[in-house]
């Protein structure tokens, strides 16, 4: 019951932080992608479908969260907990170049479905496509700069829920 209470507060907490933080930076397209890291990081640690089920959930309540093209950011979130769950019984998931490879893949991955599913869409979305290619570089060196540290803070939380234990 506390790990359900403790996995929905990391959920809220996730989607608030998703959406606060990027109204305070200059450019919209340059934020960090703490979701993407999230699910990473639980693709990296419990695998593959555990990543997918993962990056669904969040990408679904991401589309219905923005005003993006529904399902885009669930379909991408989806691969990326694929393509991260794929590599964790064959990489040391603790070390910094490691976590900072799969990200980059991940960042990769999802930018160029989102670009050519605005691509795939008329009218407005080709301008939010091109405003995603503009500034990519420096949202991929935001997140990477970013991704060890989350994945710290992440490990430092795993570690002491375990070992919390209630008793009746």
């Amino acid at each position: 019951m506390i790990n359900i209470i403790l996995m929905f507060l990391l959920y809220a907490v996730l989607l608030i932080i998703q959406f606060v933080i990027p109204k305070y930076f200059v450019c919209n397209s340059i934020y960090p992608n703490f979701i993407l890291m999230y699910v990473v990081y639980m693709a990296l640690n419990r695998g593959a479908m555990k990543g997918q089920l993962t990056g669904f959930l969040y990408g679904l309540s991401w589309d219905i969260l923005s005003t993006d093209i529904f399902g885009t950011r669930a379909l991408s979130l989806t691969i990326a907990g694929y393509i991260a769950g794929k590599f964790n019984r064959n990489l040391n998931k603790d070390q910094i170049a490691t976590q900072i490879i799969i990200m980059s893949v991940c960042l990769i991955a999802t930018h160029l479905l989102l670009i050519l599913l605005y691509l795939l869409i008329p009218n407005d979305f080709a301008k939010k496509s091109i405003e995603l290619n503009s500034n990519f570089f420096i949202y991929l060196i935001v997140n990477l700069i970013l991704t060890p540290v989350v994945f710290k803070i992440l490990n430092f939380f795993k570690k002491h829920s375990n070992s919390v234990k209630f008793y009746k």
